[in-house]
């Protein structure tokens, strides 16, 4: 495979995000198969894993949206030609398609609609504050009264310390370095910046930003109680929004099914963008607990 082909595919690609380039697959994936159509008219990563002798698809963490790119237009029949192709090869399923694909129905597998929230920032601030809610403006006001200055370029390790201090799931310690080493690479490869809000020198709010050609992805956050009792998380979304408005760019915020949180993306003016999973299963049953990628 050329990689800088694919890599090209996918920064003029509709759909562009971080996630797709070969250095970061490689960061987030064990391994990864390339499907390669049409001498690089169409791409797609398949990402892997082989347990008890069989081959299945999973969506790596950190990974949102994979599927087929290209500097044209997806007809769905390119997705309706690949699909059978992964089902004959592949025992089990679970994975993303990215926005600007769109899967058939079909007897072998299912399809769910998953949601995105997305802000396109091309116009200026006053603009698009302008649409912020009522919420999202108060507590932006509250932050800029309450918060301290926010601090860009915050230590990856840092970051994870603070994350493992103020997390919400639990984690075991070889996810946090390996989150650790993702945002390091990320952040060497000059895609990504952290953000962070302090009080008496100590976080008490941060949020990484993995940056794409055209996109401005809300990787990871984390706020203690001061944080949240200050509402440090508006004020970093706000300056990140002041820095970048104007340009044509993209803050993408990954989208949440928890209600609270699509609130807080939605507050901002974001926009929901519907993409597909997909999932199949041909599994024997005394193996069910493949289905659980590990």
């Amino acid at each position: 495979m050329d990689e800088g082909r694919w890599d090209e595919v996918i920064a003029q690609s509709q759909a562009e995000t971080l996630y797709p380039y070969t250095w970061y697959l490689d960061a987030v994936a064990e391994r990864w198969s390339a499907i390669v159509m049409d001498d690089y008219r169409f791409v797609m990563p398949v990402v892997w894993k082989q347990k008890y002798g069989l081959k299945y698809i999973y969506q790596p963490y950190y990974t949102q949206q994979l599927g087929i790119f290209s500097k044209e237009y997806v007809d769905p029949d390119v997705i309706g030609e690949t699909l059978p192709v992964l089902y004959k090869k592949f025992r089990f399923a679970n994975f993303n398609f990215n926005t600007k694909n769109l899967v058939a129905e079909n007897k072998n597998w299912s399809l769910y609609d998953k949601t995105n929230y997305v802000l396109d920032l091309s116009p200026g601030y006053s603009k698009l504050s302008a649409s912020f809610s009522t919420n999202a403006k108060r507590n932006i006001k509250r932050a800029i009264a309450n918060s301290g200055e926010v601090e860009k370029g915050v230590n990856c390790e840092e970051v994870i310390a603070f994350k493992r201090k103020n997390d919400t799931i639990k984690r075991t310690e070889g996810e946090y370095k390996w989150l650790q080493n993702l945002l390091e690479k990320v952040t060497d490869k000059g895609g990504g910046t952290a953000y962070g809000v302090r009080a008496d020198g100590h976080l008490i709010a941060t949020a990484f930003f993995g940056f794409s050609r055209t996109r401005g992805i809300y990787l990871v956050s984390a706020s203690n109680e001061e944080g949240k009792e200050q509402r440090s998380m508006f004020k970093i979304v706000d300056t990140f929004i002041r820095e970048h408005a104007g340009r044509e760019f993209n803050l993408d915020f990954e989208g949440s099914n928890i209600p609270s949180v699509a609130r807080f993306f939605a507050g901002f003016g974001a926009r929901p963008e519907i993409y597909q999973g997909v999932n199949f299963d041909r599994l024997p049953v005394f193996l069910n607990k493949l289905r659980k990628h590990d």
